[in-house]
């Protein structure tokens, strides 16, 4: 799994949001199982009501350089721009504020005959989203929406391409 630098990863995200960012092999089917909670009370938010969207969209990644201080790149809109990607979101236990996020690139409409799965290409292929939570009023609490930044590199496996 790569490690972004801090400078990349603020790139994306900006100083304080959270962001899953990783790096992913061309056909990798994966999914992450996400719980949140109140960073003050430890609780788990309740998603009653929520909605949960989650999207990415291809990017054209430049400069990648492996440093001491992880991946670093230079990040900017593919051309001719793509439509986004939505991201299913299953296994909802609203209660306990979990959900999962499945990684399912056969839909991202990256093609095995890409030159950036090349297996010595320089630059690879990019994906930049979001996952957001819509958070409906509750009582005195005003609606409010929940961001986490996606981040992933696309990578050969060596056999593709």
């Amino acid at each position: 799994m790569a490690i972004f630098s801090k400078n990349t990863l603020t790139q994306i995200s900006g100083f304080d949001n959270p962001i899953i960012a990783g790096e992913l092999v061309w056909e990798q089917q994966t999914y992450w199982n996400l719980t949140f909670k109140n960073a003050s009370t430890g609780d788990a938010y309740d998603l009653t009501g929520a909605t949960l969207d989650a999207q990415i969209l291809r990017r054209n990644l430049s400069n990648i350089r492996d440093t001491r201080y992880g991946l670093t790149f230079d990040i900017a809109d593919f051309d001719p721009e793509p439509d986004p990607v939505n991201l299913t979101i299953t296994n909802v236990v609203e209660e306990n504020g979990a959900f999962t996020l499945v990684i399912n690139d056969a839909d991202w409409e990256v093609l095995s005959s890409s030159v950036q799965l090349d297996i010595n290409a320089e630059n690879c292929v990019g994906f930049s989203g979001r996952i957001k939570i819509s958070m409906p009023e509750q009582g005195t609490t005003p609606a409010q929406d929940l961001i986490i930044f996606l981040l992933f590199l696309m990578r050969s496996d060596g056999v593709t391409n």
